[in-house]
């Protein structure tokens, strides 16, 4: 407890100049998902996007997540510490207002798409969650899944959003009341989900992920559906993976070596999971939360998700959450 209460407060006695020599083999990995132009509550906006990118650009070598293993593969000594900018799923925000901020800085990232909401063949869960939540008629909202029941009353925007919160919980680790669950909210809304999202909701399309891999994005694997990948036997699993890798490296030209594991928590990973990454031809794969950066653990890479304002970055950049990490033991 105590190592980790000086470490928590190195910043403000001046130690985080040691922290950044103890730390400055350990690479930091960043996680975003969403953009938009201007000031957002729920996605990361264009100034902050660059805010944040100045700030990461000023401190450390920023690479693709490919690279960014390579460069640790070859074991020589670097001016500046490594970083990587990662974005998850792959939709249309993405192309429209991150990648020209990138793209005017000549800063890499790494892009995972999820192969079939780009492909235009599903929605991501949530999102169709969402969109048949917020267009029920109001009154109570009732859902009967496979081992559970909802039955919540939505007449307040906050009660559509604690609603969808509830469900989408219990929705992270079971693939088929997924679909249950939006079938009987199609029926409850009296609405059909488009066969294709709405703008709000978009992917890239292919024109456009190829356009992200031509200014020197990384393209990475995340799956065909996002689906919970420990609850699948071996035939889905392939699919989810190996053929989700097999579609993208068709229309970019180009292998994939990176993944991420959807959704990303400590339960998302398993070693049948993990067997299954490697198996499909990856070298490389990333969590969605932070852990102690192991050398060895190429396929538990860990990740911060933070923006420019957060008073955390300064902790994350600095080192000393790395450490603080290691001394918990986590």
């Amino acid at each position: 407890m105590l190592k980790t209460t000086l470490i928590c407060t190195a910043g403000a006695f001046g130690a985080w100049s040691i922290t950044r020599q103890l730390t400055r083999r350990v690479p930091r990995v960043f996680m975003l998902h969403r953009f938009a132009a201007g000031p957002s509550a729920q996605h990361m906006g264009a100034l902050q996007f660059e805010r944040l990118l100045d700030r990461l650009a000023a401190e450390f070598e920023l690479l693709t997540l490919r690279d960014l293993a390579h460069r640790l593969d070859e074991r020589r000594a670097t001016s500046r510490p490594l970083a990587a900018i990662t974005v998850d799923d792959g939709y249309a925000d993405f192309h429209d207002i991150a990648l020209p901020i990138l793209a005017a800085r000549g800063l890499p990232a790494t892009i995972y798409a999820t192969a079939g909401f780009v492909d235009g063949t599903c929605w991501l869960w949530w999102d169709a969650l969402r969109y048949l939540v917020d267009r029920h008629p109001g009154g109570t909202l009732v859902l009967q899944l496979s081992d559970t029941g909802f039955r919540e009353p939505i007449d307040t925007p906050a009660g559509r959003e604690r609603a969808r919160s509830m469900i989408a919980e219990h929705l992270v680790t079971r693939n088929a009341d997924r679909a249950l669950a939006l079938a009987q909210l199609q029926v409850a809304a009296g609405i059909e989900l488009p066969s294709r999202p709405p703008p709000e909701y978009a992917a890239m399309n292919w024109e456009q992920l190829r356009a992200c891999q031509a200014a020197g994005i990384e393209v990475g694997g995340h799956t065909m559906t996002h689906a919970y990948l420990p609850a699948l036997d071996e035939a889905a699993l392939r699919h989810e993976v190996g053929d989700a890798k097999t579609m993208l490296e068709s229309r970019l030209d180009q292998p994939l070596q990176t993944f991420a594991y959807p959704n990303g928590m400590p339960y998302d990973w398993s070693q049948k999971v993990e067997d299954a990454v490697r198996s499909a031809g990856f070298t490389a794969a990333v969590l969605a939360h932070p852990r102690p950066f192991d050398p060895q653990a190429r396929f538990r890479i860990g990740r911060w998700s933070v923006g420019p304002d957060d008073p955390q970055l300064d902790h994350i950049m600095s080192g000393a959450s790395d450490l603080k990490l290691k001394v918990r033991g986590r």
